[in-house]
């Protein structure tokens, strides 16, 4: 069926009409006679659409033989050569299908129209016929409709620029792309200046006129909605033949709709001074796939911002929004949600060997931290290091397989900042693709006709990882320290979210989810300009909220069913490992059947301290100088952070004032990095000099220079606090020594480098 043919009238899933597509008979018309309509639009288009209409009989034989032949090279009806009066053949028959058949009776309908009408009739019937798009058939209706006045009211740079939308009043239309319409219309003055048709003044005048269009709200409901059903109807020949009916019902709920509508209007009114011009939201039944709301942009009639593009179809950067399926990946790999991780200043390298070092969002550093305090509080690092583990070949399958096809580019092309959204993607497919964690690791396929059938979606997750990702977005307490309490994330019935914000500041997001509803927002400017102060939290949080609240109303409060084989342990919280009588912090955790810590925790340790002077005390200690204090043991790489953070660094000499049967060292070194028998691999893609293997150590008060050597080769001299030094590595195994002058003392550590 083509839509353009038919009346079709577009119904909410209730009946209410949103839009009625139809033909010319149906379309917006008011008769003119030729006397009404300005003399300045008649000489434009006959310029324009034909430039011979006074001499020609109909037809003409430089066009038709133009058009044969490009219709020859292409193999088919491309070129139609037509004359206004052809045109206006064309648009009584309305044919379906143009072929040379149905060239050759337009042709001979056109000699013999020549014959029963005279030239200023045709040409009457033509202006007051042909289409200007937007519904609107004849001069009369096209100027109401783009200019909010009478044909007569038209000022010849009003007429130009809407006989320039003839020749494609879909692809020129100004309401979707003004620029392309603008473009048009410098083509016709072009016209019109080679035709001689208006002096240099008047076609001067017609090119600095500012064109004005009026608000362009044409009778339509959920416009962005409706437009992509029409699209889809016109693409998809199953649908269209299912959908050949006076109405179609499909599964917006205009009620929803309208509220969302206003919702984004306000919170744009809000967001004004943030250079924050649109928003786009989309809701979708997790459990059916249909589609209940479609806010493609602020104001679909807002032409100055792109309002016509819709935004939810636009492919735009999620930001952090792609996090929740880079640690899926890893939950799958075997990790836990009590899995640790460092939150330190990490330095990564790009294809081309350049370094590339991630910050935070709050660019502060957290330690030890485990995955869902990484996930809920969003931090890059962690993101970074976790996708560095999984894979990015892996992280691009998965979110493919979730219903993103946007990702067409290599994995050395995004690289591991794929994780923090340096990809894009489109609003509704995300949406789509986090319904995968509400439906227990399956898959949902869009519904958009209400008596459409669509097939189930497949699993490409286990319904226990799902779970916990969506616990852990749903975990209010988790993100405390990067989003504080009583943000748009907290509802008081469970919901899943996680936000997004782009580094260029021109894209942020909020995706959540109940067990029944998935709801996107995406907030920035269509053109693609930044915006200032805010981000996923402050942009299009607040509209999540208000939307998310509005598609759950009057509806039961549901809670994400826990599958079976979850269970709950109380874990030590700093390292995620089963809890000793010295751990200070304990938390309640999930895991997965089989994936429960086995060890326990090792980083707070009993230490016998000396009161006198804080260093250790032997066991020859006087009782009363003596007593017992626990201290955090951090992992190499975490101690400098933990000293600057003021974490109490255990002491590392015994106290002389102690007897003297127990080693007195009150001078130290400890190398942190790199640690002993660690293995290195030197990577490919990254040119040798800038590949670097970090020393790092600590030392006591007294030393103030390491020198480093690697295999009793001299390689640097550094000083505190950290003794940093970067060496370039090469294959082979290596002692890596930290030596003081004075007092004289060493540390070594062995590594292995292995080649590229």
């Amino acid at each position: 069926m083509d839509v353009n043919q038919e009346p079709v009238k577009i119904l909410d899933r209730s009946g209410k009409l949103l839009y009625e597509s139809r033909n010319e008979n149906f379309g917006s018309q008011e008769y003119l006679p030729l006397k009404d309509i300005p003399e300045d639009a008649v000489k434009i288009a006959v310029a324009v659409e034909d430039g011979t209409f006074y001499s020609h009989i109909g037809i003409s034989l430089k066009g038709i033989t133009r058009a044969a032949w490009q219709n020859f090279i292409a193999g088919d009806i491309v070129s139609g050569g037509s004359t206004i009066t052809q045109q206006l053949v064309r648009n009584r028959l309305q044919p379906e299908h143009r072929n040379y058949l149905y060239k050759v009776k337009e042709i001979l309908l056109a000699l013999k129209l020549e014959t029963r009408m005279s030239k200023d009739e045709i040409l009457e019937s033509y202006l007051n016929d042909v289409y200007f798009g937007h519904q609107a058939y004849g001069l009369q209706a096209a100027a109401k409709t783009y200019f909010n006045k009478n044909a007569a009211e038209l000022s010849p740079a009003e007429s130009s620029f809407l006989i320039g939308l003839i020749q494609s009043p879909d692809s020129y239309d100004p309401f979707k792309n003004f620029d392309l319409a603008q473009k048009r219309h410098e083509t016709v003055i072009g016209i019109l200046r080679r035709a001689k048709t208006f002096n240099e003044e008047e076609l001067s005048e017609m090119e600095n006129e500012p064109i004005n269009l009026s608000s362009g709200k044409i009778q339509i409901l959920a416009p962005h909605f409706v437009m992509w059903v029409l699209d889809k109807l016109k693409n998809d020949t199953n649908e269209a033949n299912e959908a050949n009916e006076a109405s179609i019902k499909t599964t917006l709920d205009l009620d929803l709709q309208s509220e969302a509508e206003r919702i984004i209007e306000n919170h744009l009114k809000d967001l004004a001074d943030k250079n924050v011009t649109s928003a786009a939201a989309v809701v979708l039944d997790a459990v059916t796939g249909e589609v209940l709301t479609m806010v493609g942009s602020g104001d679909y009639f807002d032409y100055e911002h792109d309002g016509a593009v819709n935004v939810a179809l636009s492919s735009r950067q999620p930001g952090s929004a792609l996090k929740p399926f880079t640690y899926a990946l890893a939950l799958k790999n075997g990790a836990t949600a009590a899995t640790t991780i460092s939150d330190i200043e990490t330095q990564f390298f790009t294809q081309e060997g350049n370094p590339y070092i991630p910050r935070n969002y709050d660019y502060g550093y957290h330690g030890l931290v485990r995955y869902r305090e990484a996930l809920a509080n969003s931090y890059n690092i962690c993101a970074v290091k976790v996708l560095e583990k999984v894979g990015v070949q892996n992280l691009m399958d998965f979110l493919k397989s979730a219903g993103i096809t946007t990702l067409d580019k290599s994995p050395e092309f995004y690289g591991l900042a794929l994780t923090l959204g340096d990809a894009e993607v489109k609003l509704l497919e995300l949406t789509k693709a986090y319904a995968m964690f509400a439906r227990g690791g399956k898959t949902l396929n869009i519904k958009t006709f209400l008596d459409e059938n669509v097939p189930d979606g497949k699993r490409v997750l286990d319904e226990k990882i799902a779970w916990l990702i969506t616990d852990i977005l749903d975990d209010d307490s988790a993100r405390l320290p990067e989003f504080g309490e009583g943000g748009p994330l907290e509802f008081g019935f469970p919901v899943a979210a996680k936000t997004g914000t782009t580094r260029n500041s021109r894209d942020n997001w909020t995706i959540g989810y109940t067990p029944d509803r998935v709801v996107g927002v995406w907030v920035g400017n269509a053109d693609n300009t930044p915006m200032r102060e805010t981000s996923g939290v402050t942009g299009a949080g607040p509209i999540f909220h208000e939307i998310m609240v509005a598609a759950t109303k009057n509806r039961p409060v549901l809670a994400f069913k826990k599958p079976e084989g979850i269970y709950e342990k109380d874990i030590c919280a700093l390292s995620g490992k089963l809890p000793t009588d010295y751990c200070p912090y304990r938390m309640k955790e999930w895991f997965i059947a089989g994936t429960e810590p086995k060890e326990t925790d090792d980083m707070f340790i009993p230490i016998k301290i000396d009161k006198r002077n804080g260093l250790m005390a032997s066991n020859n200690c006087p009782s009363e100088y003596s007593e017992e204090k626990v201290f955090a043991i951090f992992p190499p790489d975490l101690k400098t952070w933990a000293r600057e953070n003021g974490w109490p660094e255990p002491p590392r000499a015994y106290s002389p004032l102690c007897a003297q049967n127990e080693p007195s060292k009150s001078t130290w070194i400890i190398i942190e990095k790199p640690s002993a028998n660690e293995s290195y691999k030197l990577d490919p893609m990254v040119p040798d000099t800038n590949e670097k293997i970090i020393f790092q150590a600590s030392a006591s008060d007294d030393i103030s220079k390491i020198n480093w050597s690697v295999n009793g080769e001299n390689v640097g001299e550094t000083t505190p606090p950290n003794f940093r030094f970067e060496w370039q590595p090469k294959a082979g195994n290596f002692m890596v020594k930290a030596v003081s002058a004075s007092p004289q003392l060493e540390e070594e550590v062995g590594i292995e480098v292995i080649d590229k």
